[in-house]
């Protein structure tokens, strides 16, 4: 009964209002039961505007027959009218109009009415909506008006269907989208393990190129795990033993061929050599830089050899502590630039020859559903893995910004040229169920119906659908696997009023 639903959607207001409520709409035990003996009508209407879900008792002429309670549904955001003015029309060609309004919504999408109309007939209606979120109009093309109890008492009742209870207090709360089932293009693809690896140069091992010591007091503030360092920082600060003592040789042969240099410069400038042995000076110490250059050494302060960042990143390892004795050839720091990415697909070689581009590859990771991009093909191998019989097809992620991890697992859907057309969804209005792809369309306000689905096309954006599902309907594309739940729980989940 209507007035009994009306009375379940209110159970949050208080008694107080709940009583002016149903008083202010004329609802009596007499006319409940009345109600219920003529029955109802549902209607549940969409335009590009608002979603109308509309339940009310079939209509006696000068009678009070209960309740319109009327659902009005944004379609910018799928949530409720929480103002504006409702204005009912009855209009009809026989007789003359009616018009009825309600200023205000009794709670957030929910108007309430109980409209006496005089005259019997058939009635063209006309719910027009003038709110500060949106404004539309929707069409009731046939709404009769019976002449007495007794007409409306004998009119046939058309039986509810049934289906999936998921009602519009659950819908306005959540993340929540449906949208008309159309055709579309959908690129041929397949799908492919991956992997997220570093761009060349984007990860890079800082090794000790001397035997050596860390001196603790000088290196107290060495970038830990996880730290940004900037390309040319100070990394780590080494005292070469003995062992490693090529670097002290190097930077004395550097300081003494500087000496050299000077020295020449003065006896060229002098007249007392010639210039062969001024450049033959300069070009033993250019030599000697180059080799000090090379193990990271300096010619000024102590005896010491700083490593310094190669590349601007994050430092994602490093293996020496401050004080502690380290090898030539020893990993002390492990940099990457998360700000870029690549995606190796293993693809068969057949496949992998009819990639064209980069930009409508897609793919997830191992630990998320989110769908990324690629902008563009970098490579597409040559030489089979004996063991996977594949070949890498390398992609450049689109807008990495650090989201990924190196090493990380994927999944990727790759175009592979062609398109086919026909009924396609959006890729989040597929559910996985036990191995079984579902989807879920809205039949009403409040009901919604499971379909199993068998696919063709996938790509990036949307799957084509082969079977299961019509044009027209409305697919829900955000908050299917609320309605699930609700499926499974009943209609414990839903709370608020059956149906």
């Amino acid at each position: 009964m209507i007035a009994k639903r009306v009375e379940s959607k209110l159970e949050t207001l208080t008694a107080a209002t709940l009583a002016m409520v149903l008083l202010a709409s004329g609802c009596n035990d007499a006319e409940v039961e009345l109600e219920a003996e003529i029955g109802a009508v549902v209607v549940t209407q969409w335009n590009d505007s608002t979603e109308l879900f509309l339940e009310y008792p079939r209509v006696v002429a000068g009678e009070q027959t209960g309740n319109w309670a009327v659902h009005l549904t944004d379609m910018e955001d799928f949530k409720p009218i929480r103002s504006g003015t409702l204005t009912v029309h009855f209009v009809s060609d026989q007789v003359g109009a009616e018009t009825f309004r309600v200023d205000a919504p009794i709670r957030d999408g929910i108007f309430i009415l109980d409209p006496v109309v005089r005259q019997p007939g058939v009635y063209r209606v006309e719910l027009e909506l003038t709110s500060p979120q949106v404004n539309s109009r929707h069409t009731l093309a046939r709404v009769r008006v019976y002449s007495s109890v007794e007409e409306a008492l004998a009119a046939e009742v058309v039986e509810d269907e049934g289906g999936i209870a998921f009602l519009k207090e659950q819908q306005w709360v959540i993340p929540f989208a449906v949208h008309p089932l159309k055709e579309h293009e959908v690129q041929r693809t397949v799908t492919a393990p991956a992997e997220i690896v570093p761009p060349d140069g984007a990860l890079v091992e800082v090794s000790a190129l001397v035997d050596g010591i860390a001196p603790a007091d000088e290196n107290r503030d060495a970038p830990s795990v996880g730290e940004r360092v900037r390309e040319g920082q100070i990394l780590v600060v080494l005292a070469p033993t003995a062992q490693g003592g090529g670097f002290a040789r190097s930077r004395g042969a550097v300081e003494r061929l500087q000496r050299e240099v000077e020295r020449s410069e003065r006896l060229f400038a002098a007249g007392a050599i010639a210039g062969r042995r001024l450049e033959d000076s300069r070009h033993d110490l250019e030599i000697a830089r180059a080799e000090l250059d090379a193990i990271g050494g300096v010619t000024e302060g102590a005896y010491r050899l700083s490593l310094r960042a190669p590349i601007s990143g994050v430092i994602a390892r490093r293996s020496f502590l401050p004080g502690g004795r380290v090898e030539a050839g020893q990993p002390l720091f492990t940099i990457l630039d998360p700000a870029r990415a690549w995606l190796r697909v293993q693809m068969s070689a057949a496949t992998a020859t009819k990639v064209a581009n980069g930009s409508g590859t897609t793919f997830t990771t191992e630990d998320s559903n989110d769908v990324f991009h690629t902008s563009r093909l970098l490579s597409v191998g040559s030489v089979l893995n004996p063991q996977t019989r594949t070949v890498p097809v390398v992609f450049e992620v689109a807008e990495a910004g650090g989201l990924f991890a190196f090493g990380q697992l994927a999944q990727a859907t790759v175009p592979i040229g062609g398109v086919v057309t026909g009924i396609a969804v959006p890729n989040e209005a597929i559910l996985d169920d036990n191995g079984t792809p579902v989807a879920y369309v809205q039949t009403g306000g409040e009901t919604f119906a499971r379909r199993i689905l068998t696919l063709g096309e996938r790509d990036g954006i949307r799957t084509q659908v082969l079977a299961g599902l019509s044009l027209g309907e409305m697919v829900v594309t955000v908050g299917a696997y609320q309605v699930r739940l609700a499926s499974l729980a009943g209609g414990d989940f839903a709370g608020g009023h059956a149906h």
